[in-house]
């Protein structure tokens, strides 16, 4: 059995749920309703950064496996493999560095495995 498509007639509204008004209006970001910090924060990684959970960072950063290196793991892999564990993640080995990514690209895990 499929599912329908869904149609969105409208924007979601903000939370505003007033019962008494009949007219409700959404007002969606822009640039010029949206603060400086957080437009800024938007762009402040790199165009080029790996999208990667705080978890796979901080194991990242711990074991002083760069960016690079991870990127050339996805890239150049020996090795590609649905994850054992979760098959709809994907694994990444090149040389000792192992890379889990999920189906939209995050880098879920990292690890270094032993020869």
């Amino acid at each position: 059995m499929t599912a329908p498509a869904l149609t969105f007639l409208a924007p979601p509204s903000l939370g505003d749920d007033h019962d008494d008004s009949s007219t409700d209006t959404a007002v969606w970001p822009t640039s010029a309703t949206r603060s400086p910090a957080r437009a800024h924060a938007r762009h402040a990684r790199p165009a080029g950064a790996l999208r990667m959970t705080r978890g796979a960072r901080e194991a990242a950063t711990g074991m002083k496996i760069m960016d690079a290196e991870i990127q050339r793991c996805l890239d150049a892999a020996d090795d590609v493999s649905p994850d054992p564990d979760t098959p709809s993640r994907t694994r990444f080995r090149r040389g000792n560095l192992v890379v889990i990514a999920g189906a939209d690209g995050m880098v879920l895990r990292v690890n270094r495995r032993s020869r």
